[in-house]
């Protein structure tokens, strides 16, 4: 009896407490609850004062947001990321009947109170009070419940599991915190506001966050055009998502939706009629399964948003609005309702799409595949990237989360060896040397010492002892040739041979300044790094591993008569409330070539389609063309890289799978398989991948400039047969340097080589003297040996062995 008379007193002190701060806070204040301990000690006047003087700052509504990767349209959407699907809209964009089913189950006093319910806080008090005693159950105004998920949302936010499960504690003085914040809120912001704000952050299930995700998650609307019946549904939802699944537990979602409708009718919010006929209605649903990530983007894109992704993680440049570190780059992309439109073409990414799987379909039984990246000349935007593989982190014959288009950092491979796509870049560094289109070069010499090839310095690479032994993927190539028909027939030994003629850092130099580099770092030269590597005798056939859109984007700088861009796959971006974000896109004020160079490059590869190893492909795409064949040791990678004035695709073709063999691993060739259903015998950079490049092309360049480009000047096409006659004599080239030493020389019909350097009065590292000496008789083909000074004075031919500390290894033919 006496343990009844005191939890008499207490409920009467709570009730009196209740009564008191009515009168004291007026409306706005009705609904006053206290802490059990004052309940314990009686209601007060000082309990009073101490919840006035309560302080309960309500968080900063920063609510997530899925952001939205869209194609250059500015329309179709690519992906959407997020950690909580939601985007959010105003009052006006989300139905009456919503508006009205929310307050109807959840707070049909809403319109009246202050912030807290005055009778549905005293009915829960009661409530709790001949329960257990020990929490606080119901009562929570909307006000409320948005105070509540600010807090829980915040926590989510910083990964704060604790303050998310205390934000969501059913205790007395969590309660007293979440009231005081909602009284002090309505103060601030009005109703229509406040609801807004919780139809925007609530969660409906099924990962939909916020009213417009569930319109469209379950219903595929907007949250406007939500219907009395699809209203009440959701409306349902929020109480318990899991127990009322619309989608696995339509009983449940059923009933509870009922129910909603009823206290909707009570209300008298919907009429006599509409109840009749909305309660007896079956739930009908059109889920959409929410994009998320890029395992969902739409067909072909998976890499490309991947690649985005990387993009915007990495880029502490580029997009430093969106944040100082690698996380918060991501949070942004993750949260903050972004809207990113890309530099994908549609119809070019289509037209990838369809001549990739038209020659190597997607789950190809042969294993093999193959990546196309189309960039654009003078902007670097990235306008197609495809792969005959879908994008998902299980790795089977028909899919992969590997991008091969690009690096290793961005989520590719460690790159493909190019083959003799990498021609081009000694052809460059030919023409930027001083040396013309129609010089004569020996294709017949098919062993040169490694002590023979240059680096920076005049130093040289490998043992004296070492020879490099190269050839050519035909036995009838050879002879004298000049060097726009060694291009057009990617003659092997007459690209080594002119190669061996030039300082091979000065190769690398060139093919840097175009962006080149590889797709992840090797051990070459002594270093670990993804620069070209300058040690290598073979370099100009193609042995580094390099992505396909970093030779896109290098032979866009011959496009682009020498202008190199970086490849770049964002035009801009918003925020949630539609305001530009700044991002600095790369420049293209890199003149990497000059523009003559670029022109003689660009000629010389015209003549690989009209009478070279693409004659295959020619006359495929509309206009004016150039590109190069590619193709390694063993067929095991084969390439196609080409282009117009205002669009450059690069496809490579081979099969990534590694096999044992013997005691190592290796990738298997292309030669004498079916792929895509075609039986193959030798395969080349113009047998499969051409056919894909020109199919894409031929899309790709619809509306664009096709002409032709400006023919180089009339000294860098020189003149065909200026090989030296038998007899003639040695040309004077002391004082002159190594590399225009090389080009008189060869341009005489002789075979220039390094020796060791000699004390000379010349300034080092120019000509001190050759051997055969100048003027001496030499006939066609024969070898010269050029001594560089070493600046130490005195004269004579010297004999030193001039040995570097490079190394080589064998590498493909090209």
């Amino acid at each position: 009896m006496r343990n009844s008379s005191a939890a008499a007193g207490r409920l009467i002190g709570l009730l009196s407490l209740f009564v008191a701060a009515s009168v004291v806070a007026g409306a706005l204040f009705a609904g006053l609850f206290v802490p059990a301990v004052a309940a314990a000690g009686g209601a007060t006047k000082g309990s009073i004062t101490w919840f006035n003087d309560l302080k309960a700052v309500p968080p900063i509504e920063d609510l997530s947001q899925a952001s939205v990767l869209l194609a250059a349209d500015g329309r179709t959407t690519i992906a959407r990321f997020y950690a909580e699907n939601r985007q959010t809209v105003p009052l006006n964009k989300i139905s009456k009947n919503m508006q009205n089913s929310i307050i109807a189950i959840e707070d049909s006093r809403f319109r009246d109170h202050g912030g807290v319910d005055p009778i549905g806080l005293v009915r829960a008090a009661v409530s709790d009070y001949l329960g257990s005693g020990s929490q606080v159950q119901g009562a929570s105004t909307l006000t409320q419940q948005y105070i509540k998920n600010l807090y829980v949302e915040q926590a989510a936010r910083r990964g704060d599991k604790a303050a998310v499960q205390a934000a969501t504690a059913k205790d007395a003085s969590r309660k007293i915190l979440e009231i005081r914040a909602a009284i002090d809120l309505e103060k601030t912001m009005s109703k229509d506001q406040i609801l807004a704000n919780y139809l925007n952050i609530a969660f409906f299930g099924n990962q939909a966050y916020g009213i417009e995700a569930a319109a469209e998650r379950y219903f595929s609307i907007h949250a406007s055009q939500l219907s009395v019946e699809q209203s009440a549904l959701l409306a349902g939802v929020v109480n318990a998502p899991f127990t009322f699944d619309p989608i696995n537990k339509k009983k449940n979602a059923l009933e509870r939706r009922n129910i909603v409708l009823t206290r909707m009718h009570e209300l008298k919010v919907i009429s006599d009629q509409q109840y009749a006929k909305a309660v007896k209605s079956k739930i009908v649903l059109k889920p959409k399964v929410p994009l998320g990530g890029c395992i969902t983007a739409i067909e072909g894109l998976g890499y490309f948003c991947e690649y985005v992704r990387q993009m915007v993680a990495q880029g502490a440049d580029a997009f430093a609005k969106l944040g100082s570190t690698r996380q918060a780059r991501l949070d942004a992309l993750d949260r903050g309702g972004l809207k990113i439109t890309s530099t994908i073409d549609l119809d070019t990414q289509q037209a990838a799409l369809k001549s990739i799987k038209k020659y190597v379909p997607i789950g190809d039984r042969s294993k093999v595949a193959t990546a196309a990246v189309t960039v654009e000349p003078n902007t670097g935007h990235v306008l197609a990237m495809a792969q005959n593989k879908k994008f998902n982190p299980s790795s089977t014959r028909d899919q992969t989360e590997i991008n091969y288009s690009v690096d290793a950092n961005l989520g590719g491979s460690a790159g493909f060896q190019t083959g003799s796509t990498f021609k081009a870049f000694t052809l460059a560094t030919w023409l930027r040397d001083g040396r013309d289109l129609n010089a004569r070069i020996n294709a017949s010499r098919k062993s040169i010492p490694v002590r023979d090839f240059i680096r920076c310095g005049n130093s040289h690479i490998g043992p004296s002892t070492e020879i490099y032994n190269f050839n050519n993927s035909e036995p009838s190539e050879g002879g004298t040739l000049s060097v726009l028909q060694a291009t057009a027939g990617s003659v092997n030994t007459a690209f080594v041979n002119m190669e061996q003629q030039l300082p091979l850092c000065d190769i690398s130099k060139t093919a840097d300044g175009m962006g080149v580099h590889l797709a992840g770092p090797a051990s070459d030269c002594g270093k670990a790094s993804t620069d070209v590597p300058d040690c290598i005798p073979s370099m100009t056939l193609g042995p580094f591993s390099i992505s396909p859109l970093t030779m896109a984007s290098a032979y866009a700088t011959f496009a682009a008569e020498g202008t190199y861009c970086p490849p770049f796959p964002v035009l801009g971006i918003k925020d949630a409330d539609g305001n530009g974000i700044p991002i600095k896109v790369p420049g293209c004020d890199k003149q990497a070539l000059d523009p003559d160079v670029a022109r003689g490059v660009t000629y010389a590869l015209k003549g690989v389609l009209t009478h070279g190893t693409a004659t295959n492909v020619n006359g495929r795409v509309p206009g004016h063309v150039a590109g190069k064949t590619g193709t390694t040791n063993n067929s095991v990678d084969t390439w196609f890289v080409g282009y117009t004035k205002q669009r450059t695709t690069a496809v490579w073709v081979g099969d990534p799978t590694l096999y044992k063999h013997g005691r190592t691993y290796a990738r298997r060739s292309l030669n004498h398989r079916k792929i895509g259903g075609t039986q193959y015998g030798t395969v080349f950079g113009a047998t499969i991948s051409a056919p894909i490049w020109a199919g894409i092309m031929k899309s790709a360049v619809q509306g664009t400039d096709t002409s032709d480009w400006p023919n180089p000047p009339g000294s860098m096409l020189g003149s065909e047969g200026s090989t030296a006659s038998a007899g003639s004599d040695v040309p004077d080239v002391t004082g002159k340097s190594i590399g225009e030493a090389f080009g008189i020389l060869a341009q005489a019909g002789l075979q220039p080589r390094v020796g060791g350097s000699v004390n000379s009065s010349v300034p080092a590292g120019f000509v001190a003297s050759t051997d055969p000496g100048a003027g001496s008789s030499a006939s066609d083909g024969d070898t010269v040996t050029i001594h560089p000074s070493n600046g130490r004075g005195g004269g004579g031919g010297g004999n030193g062995n001039g040995n570097g500390n490079g190394h080589h290894r064998k590498r493909p033919k090209g």
